[in-house]
């Protein structure tokens, strides 16, 4: 991620606000938190349909909590990987080590990191998955891909290649074959990971590059606001989650907020928090939803 300056006109009151408050101590600086921001530098947090916001509301409280251990040892065993505490959870996580070689690593909006599994966890509210932006204009005037895994060159740097982004040393074609059932030889139109399953292609990737870096099991999961006006909810609804693994299965498993919450309700000792956020959490995405009844905000 970029390096912003820092912002000296945050309203932090206001981002406070917006934020349940048994998850303000996971913030340790508040200035220098990577924040999302907007095309103009501006800190979206305090937006009711910040994204960040209602991640940081049930991860942040997540990672203060007493009950962190029992809730994620729960949540391991739903998404496929084996349990095991001690837990820790890194908001805004970005691989320092670049196992993908990216040349702006991704950011994670939360790792949770056990004994024995670790968790990349992309975090949904009303917006949809992220897009490569290969095949939009480059400042030569020109998309660097033409949309497809096949053999071309790339205007802007004249390396040939099936992807560009190998063409540039990142390393998500390492990966992908095995993980998808892919011949990397071979050529493919459109390409498979087209649209929203780009973003969820790195986050397996991710996954499967931190698994092996540090001999773990490892799951990438979405966590999104259950509600029929968002996208992601709506496409966990359906199954249809773009990028399949090789065997069909979805290269990374839905998990909405409510049921996160609802599994901390049942295994956590302090009810009354989980309670408490439950309606936090259900309350902001009931009045988003009618804010936003049509149409998804790409607000990070």
């Amino acid at each position: 991620m970029p390096e912003w300056p820092v912002a000296l006109d945050i309203d932090f009151a206001a981002v406070r606000q917006n934020l349940f408050s048994a998850s303000h101590g996971a913030i340790s600086d508040w200035r220098s938190f990577p924040w999302h921001r907007d095309r103009e530098n501006r800190v979206q947090a305090h937006k009711a349909h910040s994204s960040q916001a209602i991640a940081i509301d049930v991860f942040g409280t997540l990672k203060m909590s007493t009950d962190r251990d029992r809730i994620l040892d729960a949540i391991a065993r739903q998404v496929g990987v084996p349990p095991g505490g001690p837990w820790s959870i890194n908001l805004e996580w970005t691989d320092g080590d670049r196992l993908l070689r990216e040349l702006r690593p991704t950011q994670v909006d939360a790792l949770a990191v056990g004994s024995k599994a670790a968790l990349i966890i992309e975090c949904k509210f009303t917006e949809t998955g992220g897009k490569c932006n290969q095949t939009a204009a480059s400042r030569t005037g020109k998309p660097q891909c033409n949309g497809s895994y096949s053999d071309q060159i790339n205007p802007g740097n004249g390396v040939r290649s099936r992807c560009t982004l190998t063409g540039k040393g990142i390393r998500y074609w390492d990966y992908i074959p095995k993980l998808f059932d892919l011949d990397p030889t071979a050529e493919y139109a459109p390409c498979p990971f087209a649209g929203d399953a780009y973003q969820w292609m790195r986050n397996a990737v991710l996954a499967a590059a931190i698994g092996k870096h540090r001999n773990l099991h490892a799951a990438a999961v979405a966590a999104f606001a259950d509600h029929p006006n968002f996208p992601t909810a709506r496409k966990a609804k359906l199954g249809l989650f773009d990028a399949r693994l090789g065997g069909g299965q979805a290269a990374i498993t839905p998990i909405s907020y409510q049921e996160i919450i609802e599994i901390a309700r049942q295994v956590g000792l302090d009810q009354q928090l989980w309670t408490d956020l439950s309606e936090w959490v259900g309350e902001k995405i009931t009045r988003v939803s009618s804010q936003q009844p049509e149409s998804a905000v790409a607000t990070r």
